[in-house]
């Protein structure tokens, strides 16, 4: 006997459960920890802000740095937080006692995006200064300097194997680096929209693009085939 085909579970919309008012000014970046177990956020009010997602409470404000937040990243085990700002420099925190570890000292701008490699013993930067910059975590020393954007830049990730980074810039450019020699090994995009944000799926086969002039580009990168919401597939050569 056919048996009825069966229903999709019905969806149930999100309902706020709580706001959190820990900072005293804007927001400007709010992550998970990749255990789910806590939540970080970062704000222009220098500070940073932890919370248990299971009661929803704050369990610590990360006080250190001297101006504005705009970026963190969490450790793959969700020990450690780093955080990107505005003073020019990073800072690593210890997620468990909320204490800061170290400060990274090295760009010449306001830092504005930062990202942990998968093995989360490199880290990677990106600054007002138009430079990336890679991190050994250990040591807390520039192991790279990578120039060849002309506008700040604005995203910086790494792929699973943390072998490649892709930085997206205010230039108009979305580039592929090779980690260990900051060797650039494509140009993905090459425009005069800027470029706000770049990252590499989780199994590294795509990068997902966002640009200022409203459009998210996705690229398979195996085969850089370019996709624009809207628009037909356009291949790069």
């Amino acid at each position: 006997m056919q048996q009825p085909p069966q229903q999709p579970p019905q969806y149930t919309p999100y309902r706020q459960r709580k706001t959190l008012t820990p900072h005293k000014r804007a927001v400007s970046c709010v992550k998970f920890s990749n255990d789910g177990e806590l939540l970080a956020s970062a704000s222009l009010d220098k500070t940073l802000a932890v919370y248990s997602t299971q009661t929803l409470t704050l369990i610590s404000l990360l006080v250190g740095h001297s101006d504005g937040v705009s970026d963190l990243a969490w450790s793959s085990d969700s020990h450690y937080i780093v955080s990107a700002s505005d003073d020019k420099t990073l800072r690593i925190w210890d997620a468990r006692d909320c204490t800061a570890v170290k400060t990274l000292r090295g760009h010449t701008g306001v830092v504005f995006c930062v990202n942990f490699n998968q093995m989360s013993n490199l880290i990677v930067s990106g600054s007002f200064d138009e430079t990336v910059r890679v991190w050994d975590v250990k040591t807390g020393k520039t192991v790279r300097v990578i120039e060849g954007h002309q506008m700040p830049i604005t995203s910086v990730s790494f792929n699973p194997d943390g072998s490649l980074i892709v930085s997206a810039s205010h230039d108009g450019s979305c580039k592929i680096w090779d980690t260990v020699s900051g060797a650039c090994l494509k140009v993905l995009i090459d425009d005069k929209i800027g470029v706000s944000f770049a990252k590499f799926s989780p199994n590294g086969k795509f990068i997902l693009v966002a640009t200022l002039d409203n459009t998210l580009v996705f690229l398979v990168f195996t085969r850089l085939f370019i996709c624009a919401f809207g628009l037909d597939w356009i291949g790069l050569n």
